[in-house]
């Protein structure tokens, strides 16, 4: 490979290397702009979603808003049936035992815990059984089955209140662990009602759920303050949520009460609504068992935004596209240019150094002689002509790129293309052993040949 053509590989290689940022720069901004697209197009999703899930709320609002009504009516009955005429032991058991709350205080007329309470007194006789319980040998007699029965009763007896809230929890556990199948319909309530007592010593007799100091439980007086309510947070759930049970529901619409801290919103929830004053925090959750209605119309809004966003994105990779290629193809054309450049610079060279090695010659000699002089000049006239030559062909490239020059078609003898081309070649053969000869038919046919003719613009 010789050294100029050395140079222009080199200065190709580096043109190519210098290209790649700009594509680079291109296919970076190409992909943030596709990443924002898919970015709008998420987000016009979820907003299209949304705007589903509000409209079916807004059908569904009025029947959550009866529902509501309908359940605080009912939870105010049942608080209100908390109270009673009979004494504090009954009324703690009655109320457990139906399952108006999970357990409750009882207080008297002076507001004074009546049942339960820490510390009281014993019944001796209750304490009696239970020592001849546990003294017996025979755990299966008759006899030990008497007492056992008796002291149950005497247990589940609240009527008679005669024994204290300590001793009758303290009476359940040992009758449990002498017969583990033994179960205690008010047990739960005895020691939740125990704990609460252990945690409150002061009492808020509020007529509207509040938490208590103890974890997932509330609480919550009566009107006439002779009942504190104590509710478990799951307890309070189920309970709540039976009070919502209403058979005109359309059937696949479901009703859920959601406790506070709960995740209200589900994929399947369409509405929410709070459950009002007298139970803060609490929220009524309407959910659909079919989701085919809220699905097809999200699905047909979400079509349309996937339509439009693909459209855009296929549009700008397209777009991307054609402005690479067309990039390419100006630093294609550059690398043609620069090649042309070189190449007529190296053909410009040639006749220039010929001109500077005559007029040497001539100016080195000590006197002029006129056939030597007239040679040399003759040859300067031809390199001159040569070179013009050159300059009008570079030039006659540069107006066919600007859209300057035009060619026409016309009817030419082949000896003038030949005359011409062998006029070209003609000072190249004119050395030492090279003889340069044409013939030509005369009865060649003409062709179509090309004329120059300069545009307007030039």
């Amino acid at each position: 490979m010789s050294m100029r053509r050395f140079s222009l590989f080199q200065r190709r290689v580096g043109r190519d290397v210098r290209a790649w940022p700009m594509l680079a720069l291109l296919l970076l901004v190409v992909l943030v702009a596709v990443g924002c697209v898919l970015w709008f197009m998420r987000e016009a999703m979820g907003n299209e979603r949304l705007a589903v899930r509000e409209k079916l709320a807004e059908a569904y609002r009025g029947q959550l808003a009866l529902v509501q009504a309908q359940l605080l009516e009912r939870w105010n009955q049942q608080l209100g049936r908390l109270d009673g005429m009979e004494g504090a032991a009954a009324r703690f058991a009655r109320c457990v035992r139906e399952g108006s709350a999970d357990s409750v205080i009882c207080f008297d007329e002076q507001g004074r815990v009546a049942y339960p309470r820490l510390s009281d007194g014993r019944d001796t006789a209750a304490n009696a059984e239970l020592f001849a319980l546990e003294s017996s040998t025979n755990k299966t007699g008759p006899q030990f089955n008497e007492t056992a029965a008796r002291l149950r009763d005497r247990v589940n007896d609240y009527a008679a209140g005669l024994l204290p809230s300590a001793q009758r929890r303290f009476l359940m556990n040992e009758l449990q662990r002498l017969d583990p199948h033994l179960e205690f319909p008010t047990q739960a309530g005895e020691e939740l009602a125990a704990r609460y007592l252990e945690a409150n010593p002061v009492f808020v007799h509020a007529s509207t759920l509040h938490a208590t100091e103890l974890r997932d439980v509330w609480s919550v007086g009566t009107s006439n303050r002779l009942t504190l309510a104590l509710f478990t947070t799951t307890g309070l759930q189920a309970k709540l949520n039976n009070l919502i049970h209403d058979p005109a529901l359309p059937k696949g619409v479901n009703l859920a009460v959601i406790s506070p801290g709960d995740d209200v919103m589900t994929e399947s929830t369409v509405a929410t609504a709070s459950l009002g004053p007298e139970l803060p925090g609490w929220r009524l959750a309407l959910s659909l068992d079919d989701r085919t209605l809220f699905n097809t119309e999200a699905d047909r809004r979400v079509t349309r935004y996937l339509v439009v966003g693909s459209a855009v994105i296929a549009a700008m990779s397209v777009l991307g596209l054609l402005i690479a290629r067309g990039f390419g193809r100006q630093v294609q054309l550059a690398r043609l240019k620069n090649d042309l450049v070189a190449t007529v610079s190296h053909e410009l060279k040639t006749p220039l150094t010929a001109m500077r090695a005559l007029v040497d010659t001539l100016l080195d000699a000590e006197r002029f002689d006129e056939k030597t002089t007239r040679e040399y000049l003759k040859l300067l006239a031809t390199e001159n002509a040569r070179l013009s030559r050159l300059i009008d062909n570079f030039l006659t490239f540069s107006r066919l790129e600007r859209n300057k020059f035009t060619f026409e078609f016309t009817r030419v003898r082949p000896q003038q293309v030949v005359e011409g081309a062998v006029a070209a070649l003609g000072e190249r053969a004119q050395v030492p052993g090279c003889v340069l000869e044409s013939h030509i038919a005369a009865d060649l046919p003409s062709i179509r040949g090309m004329s120059m003719r300069w545009s307007r613009h030039c």
